[in-house]
């Protein structure tokens, strides 16, 4: 299947039964409080614990991709970037001398998520990048997003930005933990119980409120702007490299 549909158009919570509410108690049957359970499940503590936990080695290829060195000043665009430990990390590396600038994009994700709000592009979930209109040319050495390239609206646009803002000859490296897109989707239908987790969870937020740009898209919108570009998915994870010539 190319994408989760329910078989007759109805989910797991509409088979609660006498013996959940007598596990869990009769709030169960009240929406509201369902809602705040699917919140839960989706997103509270997850992506801390995915990158701190579950895709801890991932971080430290980043960092190696980067090319971090002492006195570097980074530019780090993400969501979670305190409990991720990405800023720390980087920080320890550039050393005193050095400096991480941190964009937080947590509140804004996930209200745009949540509100289903579109960007310019008309995919939900995604916003105009604005962060790096008062920034002067090649200020930074280089630039990681992390866990943050699904919100951007146009990322032909980001690119050539995050490209003016770093020197030459450093690189820029995206990371994403993907909610969306094929390999995603292959794999919550690969096993009934991910996918009755999945419907559980995911409910009452369609699919295309949740915003995606594959790695080949990503790899296309920075075109020939950057020098050998590559792609690589592990478990989930979805990420983007290249060289500003």
């Amino acid at each position: 299947m190319s994408e989760l549909q329910r078989a007759h158009g109805r989910s797991p919570w509409d088979y609660i039964q006498d013996w959940d509410v007598e596990l869990v108690g009769p709030e169960i049957l009240e929406e509201d409080r369902r809602q705040s359970v699917q919140r839960a499940m989706r997103m509270v503590g997850g992506l801390p614990y995915i990158w701190q936990e579950l895709a801890r080695p991932v971080s430290e290829i980043v960092y190696g991709l980067l090319e971090l060195k002492q006195g570097d000043r980074v530019l780090l665009l993400g969501e979670a970037i305190e409990p991720s430990l990405w800023d720390q990390d980087m920080q320890a590396i550039v050393g005193p001398e050095g400096r991480v600038d941190c964009v937080e994009l947590i509140h804004d994700g996930r209200a745009a998520v949540e509100g289903r709000t579109a960007g310019r592009s008309g995919m939900r979930g995604t916003w105009r990048w604005d962060y790096c209109d008062d920034i002067a040319d090649e200020t930074y050495d280089c630039v990681a997003v992390m866990q943050a390239t699904q919100h951007a609206d146009d990322w032909t646009e980001v690119a050539g930005e995050l490209l003016r803002v770093m020197k030459s000859r450093r690189r820029v490296v995206a990371a994403e933990a993907v909610l969306n897109g094929p390999t995603f989707f292959e794999r919550i239908n690969s096993d009934v119980h991910i996918r009755q987790w999945y419907e559980k969870a995911f409910g009452d937020l369609p699919r295309d409120a949740i915003p995606y740009w594959s790695p080949e898209q990503v790899l296309d919108a920075f075109g020939s702007r950057v020098e050998n570009p590559r792609i690589f998915e592990w478990r989930g994870i979805e990420m983007f490299w290249g060289r500003k010539p």
